[in-house]
């Protein structure tokens, strides 16, 4: 894919969000089936391709597990909580718990974040890295966006986007 077809997908993402008390909740369609979905939640190899966690083992049991996103990055904890078959992943990410949960080709993103104030910058993230999945799904070969390469693919824009939805405009600079 091209950087312009890659950003228009970004943009175009049909992602829904809702802010609760507790938690920050994002839900997207994606092409391809539930199994094909979990698999890119839980194979290590699979998350290198479009996510910002990668980690040393598969998401697939609870426990112990440390993550990177990229081999030379600080590990982060990723300490799996839970799991229900092949369709519920509830995991840390640092001082966050993330709870995906996938229903045929939906994906329900809740996160419970340690600062909440920074869901836009959570939401805008994951939306970079949802639409690369969605992207490799649809099997296009599409490179992952994670970390600074996601300001140049309208990051900032939504960001700012999900401040103004959320009302929390005190985000922090880039």
């Amino acid at each position: 894919m091209n950087a312009s077809d890659i950003d228009q997908r970004i943009a175009a993402l049909p992602v829904a969000v809702d802010l609760t008390e507790d938690a920050v909740i994002l839900e997207v369609d994606l092409a391809g089936t539930g199994e094909q979905i979990w698999a890119h939640l839980t194979d290590p190899e699979l998350l290198e391709t479009w996510s910002p966690i990668v980690p040393e083992r598969p998401l697939n049991q609870v426990g112990p597990v440390l993550s990177r996103e990229t081999p030379e990055a600080d590990p982060v904890a990723v300490d799996v909580l839970a799991t229900a078959g092949d369709h519920a992943l509830s995991h840390r990410w640092g001082d966050d718990v993330l709870e995906w949960l996938i229903d045929e080709a939906r994906l329900t993103l809740l996160m419970k974040l340690a600062d909440p104030q920074l869901a836009p910058t959570y939401l805008a993230g994951w939306q970079v890295c949802l639409a690369v999945l969605d992207a490799r799904l649809e099997g296009l070969d599409q490179e992952r966006i994670v970390g600074r390469d996601a300001l140049d693919h309208g990051w900032e824009q939504l960001r700012d986007r999900y401040a103004q939805e959320l009302r929390l405009p005190d985000q922090p600079e880039v």
